[in-house]
């Protein structure tokens, strides 16, 4: 019963984004050219495509109890580590973890150009946090009344991955339009944080990989629903100065 919930819950996630692409891609076309442009910010955020990645790594991690070749992956990796790295620990992902998304704030600090302002970016990183949090707390208490996520005493999914790829996509959103190639820095940095929770034994890879595609959907949500509400009067879009 408890597997049937979690699938339900990631299952519904990527639908209602699906359903909020579809209609933000119906807002009628006849808006004044300045409100238009500014509005279709958040066409950006739930395209099918934006979350194809993000879906597929909490559709792979949700069919865990289900895919018996998911499990034994997860347990291969955890019983390697564990014997060739038997003294390894860090408590560096702690601090990288809040790097992505702290260096939004060094961008504000040195004047540099995003798609926000500071106090909307202390918005935006608020709510994204509070989404994240919500939603992943809501997987583990699920998840741990199945067996198949319990089998090594860890929490699916990794909390650090979560925030350090919320903090990731936040700066990819915030860099696209002006720097795309450093806009992608940030998962380079989360990819490392979900990579020391393997290595320290913390986490299996699901729930790393869950952690990655909850905190980049979170983000994405938080963006939709920020600039959903910021341009709801078209012509004269709200602005946080």
């Amino acid at each position: 019963m408890a597997t049937k919930y979690l699938c339900v819950l990631m299952i519904s996630i990527l639908v209602n984004l699906r359903v909020f692409g579809q209609v933000i891609h119906q807002i009628p076309q006849n808006l004044q050219d300045t409100s238009a442009k500014q509005y279709n910010h958040t066409n950006n955020y739930l395209k099918p495509n934006a979350f194809i990645i993000p879906g597929a790594f909490l559709v792979y991690s949700g069919l865990k109890p289900i895919v018996s070749g998911i499990q034994k992956l997860d347990d291969t990796i955890y019983s390697n580590i564990k014997l060739n790295h038997p003294g390894f620990h860090t408590n560096a992902e702690d601090y990288l973890m809040w790097t992505p998304s702290a260096s939004v704030y060094l961008l504000d600090a040195f004047k540099a150009k995003t798609r926000h302002t500071f106090k909307e970016h202390l918005i935006l990183d608020a709510g994204s946090i509070v989404i994240t949090g919500g939603v992943g707390y809501a997987m583990r208490l699920i998840s741990r009344h199945i067996n198949a996520y319990t089998t090594h005493d860890t929490k699916f999914p990794s909390g650090h991955t979560a925030n350090a790829f919320r903090g990731a996509e936040m700066l990819h959103q915030e860099l696209k339009d002006n720097n795309r190639l450093l806009s992608y820095s940030g998962y380079l940095i989360a990819t490392s944080v979900g990579i020391l929770r393997l290595y320290n034994k913390d986490h299996l890879l699901t729930e790393v990989i869950a952690g990655a595609g909850l905190g980049i959907l979170s983000t994405k949500l938080t963006y939709w629903i920020f600039d959903k509400v910021k341009y709801k009067n078209r012509r004269n879009p709200i602005s946080i100065n």
